[in-house]
């Protein structure tokens, strides 16, 4: 059993406003995000739209998403004690793989009206390092405004929109730029939804897996062109008056009845969102 690590509020608040992002912060042992991974990989078939949302059908994921040393720095970051878990989704390159993600930033087209209020929380369950395609930030980004985006369609993009930033009319590479967050099995990074950032294929002979989770302040608003009312589950604080989405429930039970049904409509709604004017694809990509 590890030994919970002691993360001053203050200095995770000043290097994230700084740089925009954390890395190599401990929340598991090895052995246990090992056996969550087995877990999940067993239950759950992590391809196209059932990679999001899983952690409102197994509890394993629940316990994951509401971890309280994750839920104590997305609270210093955010600067509030009210948070939800808006997504989450599976960040899977298998071993050898060309798969990649182009630059870009998560509020591009999350239909946020206050982007600074949602951070990304990466936890790896197997090594993420350069060779086997690790998350690359640019640091300071967060602070350059949102971005221009094109969609150019990759089957080896793994952005189901195909997106990349564009500055003066041409996609723009940050590689010279950005940094590797390296991460061992039971580590976690966060980036602001502003945050430039990018991932290469993975080369080694492992996959690479992530669990990210997206999480934002409550009172967080949706933009006027969202016209589907999404769901979230409050896992800090409470739940404000003016709160812009459905509450989710907690799953009880591993794949049970009514955490399918949950899953699917919160998944649905979501989709009804992301791709009501994606001219790109029309599901996730696969």
């Amino acid at each position: 059993m590890r030994t919970k690590p002691i993360v001053s509020s203050d200095k995770v608040s000043e290097k994230f406003f700084e740089k925009g992002y954390l890395d190599a912060i401990p929340i598991l042992a090895q052995d246990e995000a090992r056996g969550i991974w087995a877990e999940v990989s067993n239950s759950l078939e992590l391809d196209g739209p059932k990679r999001f949302k899983t952690h409102l059908l197994l509890p394993v994921l629940d316990d994951v998403v509401k971890n309280p040393d994750i839920i104590h720095v997305v609270c210093s970051v955010l600067g509030t004690e009210d948070v939800l878990v808006w997504s989450s989704d599976w960040c899977i390159k298998k071993a050898h793989s060309s798969g990649f993600y182009s630059w870009h930033q998560d509020s591009t087209y999350a239909g946020m009206t206050m982007p600074e209020k949602a951070v990304t929380v990466w936890l790896a369950l197997t090594p993420s390092t350069p060779a086997s395609g690790c998350l690359r930030v640019v640091p300071g980004s967060h602070k350059w405004g949102q971005f221009e985006h094109e969609l150019k369609a990759s089957n080896d993009n793994m952005l189901s929109r195909g997106q990349h930033i564009v500055i003066d009319e041409k996609i723009t590479d940050f590689t010279n730029e950005a940094v590797d967050l390296r991460l061992q099995p039971g580590e976690m990074s966060l980036h602001s939804f502003r945050s430039i950032h990018a991932s290469g294929p993975n080369q080694t002979d492992y996959p690479r897996i992530g669990f990210a989770i997206r999480y934002c302040a409550a009172d967080l608003q949706r933009e006027s062109r969202i016209t589907e009312k999404e769901s979230a589950i409050l896992v800090s604080g409470i739940e404000p008056e003016n709160c812009s989405f459905i509450m989710e429930s907690a799953p009880n039970q591993a794949m049970g009845v009514e955490e399918v049904l949950e899953w699917k409509q919160a998944v649905d709604r979501e989709n009804k969102n992301y791709f009501q004017d994606n001219p790109v694809r029309q599901a996730y990509h696969r």
